[in-house]
């Protein structure tokens, strides 16, 4: 399974919250379900786009996902292109499974355990999809006394392998013009 078919049972697991963390699996637990309520609940797709996205804008270490993504090219960014990429390729992994809120369809989600070393830590699932349990690993980052997701996994494939060369191109071909540009495309297909 590819993460661009991994499509709504996944906006039901995207996003750690916490404040006193009480470890990675019980913040994501937590998380899962005030997201599953929000589904679930009869508000508006607006009302529920809104409410999971202040979830997510809390909660997920957008610097630590665009700099795991880029990988060495994060480097040569300078502080303003960093923070853009950062912001733009945070709203549109949102955009993204935001998208997918109306095909929602009440989907398990079951922890499998987590696996921590120092401030790192990965949280494991299993989530329905299409009448199978899907593998998905929450890769988090403890940073201010709380756990934040910073990468995920779908069967295998990771977030940031799927977009690193993608962008790495893009930079090389056309700097960071160029790849704020092909955010904008990107962002433009969601974006509601």
């Amino acid at each position: 399974m590819q993460i661009s078919k991994a499509g709504a049972f996944f906006v039901s697991a995207l996003f750690v919250t916490g404040a006193l963390s009480a470890g990675p699996q019980e913040d994501l637990k937590k998380a899962v379900t005030q997201v599953l309520k929000t589904l679930d609940s009869k508000k508006s797709v607006k009302e529920k786009r809104s409410i999971i996205s202040g979830i997510y804008d809390e909660n997920f270490d957008l610097e630590k996902m665009a700099s795991n993504t880029l990988k060495s090219e994060y480097k040569k960014l300078d502080d303003g292109e960093k923070k853009q990429f950062a912001q733009k390729f945070g709203k549109f992994v949102l955009e993204f499974y935001l998208d997918k809120i109306d095909k929602y369809n009440r989907n398990k989600v079951e922890f499998v355990g987590d696996e921590t070393k120092g401030n790192r830590a990965v949280v494991k699932t299993l989530l329905e999809y299409q009448g199978k349990m899907a593998n998905v690993n929450y890769f988090m980052t403890e940073k201010e006394g709380r756990w934040m997701v910073y990468d995920f996994e779908v069967e295998g494939v990771r977030l940031s392998s799927t977009y690193r060369s993608q962008f790495a191109k893009v930079l090389k071909e056309q700097g960071s013009e160029g790849l704020s540009r092909e955010l904008d495309k990107l962002l433009a297909k969601y974006r509601k």
